[in-house]
């Protein structure tokens, strides 16, 4: 009786996490996101992101441990020039940290449009002489960039690696559901 009521519970809390409700982040983009997810608000913002632009939308879940995140690249592309796009931030992203094991590597088309993805676990190491005792920081990320108008949208999911179990499987279905809409500006 007692472990079907474990399993009962296991049940019940992946299938409320994976409830998805269809999100407007700009009068441009849609997705559909974990009904737990809000708005990150600055000093949320400020204390986890270092960037030169603002993001379009930053979301978090209730933990603020899990976070989905759209933005603008700094560069310009041509429309047809996705597997270029695609080599570069494969070897950007390989460059940010210690260690990078891709399991997704590809280009989808996602609601009529092509998106480079990127599926991947990254290791960023202590420093050597670094006076705490801290240990490796593993992240699990979902990532995907398209072209509107030559300019690159980079749509990301990321997690501590301890919750990678728990995403894998939401993450592509949250990425699939993201909708832009032709008159993008």
């Amino acid at each position: 009786m007692r472990s079907s009521y474990c399993l009962f519970l296991f049940l019940v809390t992946f299938t409320v996490k994976a409830q998805l409700s269809p999100t407007k982040v700009t009068d441009y983009i849609t997705v559909s996101l974990p009904s737990d997810f809000r708005p990150m608000n600055e000093q949320e913002i400020n204390s986890k992101y270092i960037y030169t632009r603002r993001p379009m939308a930053l979301y978090t879940d209730y933990g603020v441990t899990v976070d989905f995140g759209i933005n603008r690249g700094n560069n310009q592309w041509a429309q047809g020039d996705l597997n270029i796009l695609k080599d570069f931030y494969k070897a950007n992203i390989s460059s940010l940290y210690d260690e990078v094991s891709f399991t997704k590597d590809a280009i989808e088309t996602i609601n009529g449009r092509e998106f480079a993805v990127f599926e991947f676990v990254a290791i960023v190491k202590p420093e050597e002489d670094a006076i705490t005792n801290e240990s490796a920081l593993r992240t699990y990320s979902y990532i995907q960039y398209t072209i509107v108008n030559n300019q690159t949208l980079v749509f990301t999911l990321s997690s501590p690696y301890q919750h990678m179990r728990k995403w894998k499987d939401l993450a592509p279905q949250i990425m699939q559901s993201v909708s832009i809409k032709k008159n993008f500006k």
